[in-house]
């Protein structure tokens, strides 16, 4: 009885396909890098603008003054214009736009790593009122990662509540977060 042929890679096929697995490695890695950097903006970006949308949404149906402001439940409303610690959104029954333990905590955003979200200077916070407008000028948030400035993107809320996503734009580099 003859033995079967035997099949086998040679030693030039070898390489070859070595070579072409590390050309083809070599251009996805940087590629693979920007879409994670890209989704870990957007998704920082979704989770506040979504939050933001149930401060005006209970604004409205509810018929009371809503703040959102970077902070924590513990602390209350931290003095700065970053969010990237978290924030916290509740009711403001008597407002001094500051968290008291008998005013409702609607929701508390968990820290954000590897992002540098920083609000105008003139807006740390945002009053939704119960027609579902923010007094005061216009405000944004901007959200900036260890992709740079052209990833960077940004929240802008309007005096009449309304919350729009934009690119951000002239961002200085060394004001986002670092890898």
């Amino acid at each position: 009885m003859p033995n079967p042929p035997q099949h086998a890679f040679t030693l030039l096929e070898l390489v070859t396909v070595i070579a072409i697995l590390a050309i083809l490695v070599t251009m996805g890695v940087p590629a693979f890098q920007q879409f994670s950097q890209k989704q870990a903006v957007s998704a920082a970006l979704h989770s506040l603008h979504s939050d933001l949308l149930l401060a005006r949404s209970r604004a409205i149906y509810e018929d009371e003054l809503v703040v959102a402001c970077p902070g924590s439940a513990a602390p209350g409303c931290s003095e700065g214009a970053a969010w990237e610690d978290g924030w916290i959104i509740f009711t403001d029954n008597n407002g001094d736009r500051t968290y008291d333990s008998s005013e409702t905590l609607i929701r508390s955003g968990m820290p954000i790593e590897q992002m540098a979200i920083r609000s105008s200077s003139g807006r740390r916070d945002f009053r939704f009122y119960p027609n579902g407008s923010t007094p005061g000028s216009n405000g944004s948030i901007t959200f900036c990662g260890p992709g740079g400035p052209t990833l960077a993107r940004k929240l802008v809320i309007s005096n009449l509540g309304r919350i729009r996503r934009d690119q951000a734009t002239n961002i200085d580099a060394s004001k986002c977060a670092q890898p």
